[in-house]
């Protein structure tokens, strides 16, 4: 014999090939219960599930499977009142209306991976960027009007500000390369106020770049969870900034080789389309090691073969979740030399 279970919002439901209903195991009344129950059913048997199979094989069914019955769907309102769950239509309908709310409250909740937070890293590191730039720029021309030689002849932006960070007045300076331009700068002189205001600047910006680090290590990290694959082929620099781009792993994942070959280069696109340059050969890629370090002719073939690449390892990184990461670098080295050779 033949027998059904029907999940509902109500509860479970066992019932025949007729539509006959043989057991009922009701939900608890709460909608954020019910919602939980309701998505863990799609995974897996929940308890009143296996409640009405244990009653349907105590009766004699020995084949039992879950469904979704029109019957059970079409009468739930007749049946929500005959179980005593509502009492009126206004107060089912209102009954399924939080429940489909917190359905899609869960479903926001998965759609929400890991992945999220590379992308909110990256950014984050974007912006840092962005900032740090500016601050350091205002430095360079800050602490220029005390030692201007040094803005030409310390060209890192990091080591300028921890000399700065660290020294203050030029005459304190203990640097190789300062050390024959300090005592005969054409810059003015500061007073003590003066030093240690733009040292506190200094540090400020230092810490920045320290925040900068952090968040750069907290996303490589996050990339050997969620990307493996990607951030050997690509670096855990453009690793994350594909991911960004791109809107997550999986829309990743999802795009041909020729859109992951492009992204970044967006706008190029849109004006080539419009009639107004030519087409992109790359887009963000072009931060690749592998193309940097070849003659511009050679870009874009390499940047062909590197974004085929690429799209294998996200795909990889997304469904099959199988790390082949140094196989597939060492695959994309050994055909870039044969093109370079070719050549």
């Amino acid at each position: 014999m033949k027998a059904f279970i029907v999940t509902t919002f109500i509860g479970c439901f066992g019932i025949d090939e007729n539509n006959k209903i043989l057991e009922y195991v009701e939900f608890p009344n709460d909608p954020q219960k019910i919602a939980e129950k309701f998505n863990q059913s799609k995974i897996s048997k929940i308890e009143e599930e296996n409640r009405v199979e244990d009653f349907l094989k105590k009766k004699g069914f020995t084949k039992i499977e879950k469904m979704e019955s029109e019957f059970i769907k079409n009468n739930l309102f007749k049946l929500a009142q005959e179980k005593k769950f509502v009492k009126s239509r206004a107060e089912f309908n209102q009954f399924v209306s939080k429940i489909s709310i917190e359905l899609t409250k869960i479903e926001i909740k998965k759609a929400i991976t890991r992945d999220n937070l590379i992308i909110q890293a990256n950014s984050a590191v974007e912006e840092l960027d962005k900032s740090i730039n500016i601050l350091i720029e205002r430095l360079r021309e800050w602490y220029g009007l005390h030692f201007p030689e040094m803005d030409k002849i310390i060209e890192d932006n990091n080591k300028f500000v921890e000399i700065v960070e660290k020294f203050g007045s030029r005459e304190k300076i203990e640097h190789e390369e300062l050390s024959h331009f300090r005592d005969k700068s054409m810059g003015i002189e500061l007073s003590y106020d003066d030093v240690t205001t733009i040292q506190l600047f200094a540090k400020e910006i230092k810490e920045l770049y320290d925040l900068r680090n952090k968040l750069s290590k907290y996303s490589e990290d996050l990339l050997k969870e969620v990307a493996p694959n990607l951030k050997d082929l690509a670096g855990p620099v453009l690793a994350a900034k594909l991911i960004s781009l791109a809107g997550g792993l999986e829309k990743l994942a999802r795009m041909p080789s020729s859109t992951i070959q492009l992204l970044g280069a967006e706008k190029a696109l849109f004006r080539h389309l419009h009639g107004q340059g030519k087409s992109p050969k790359h887009g963000i890629i072009i931060m690749h090691p592998f193309i940097q370090n070849v003659p511009i002719k050679h870009r874009g073939k390499l940047a062909r073969l590197i974004a085929s690449k690429l799209s294998i390892a996200a795909k990889m990184d997304f469904y099959s979740k199988t790390y082949k990461g140094k196989e597939l670098k060492r695959e994309l080295e050994n055909k870039i030399k044969e093109v370079l050779k070719a050549k």
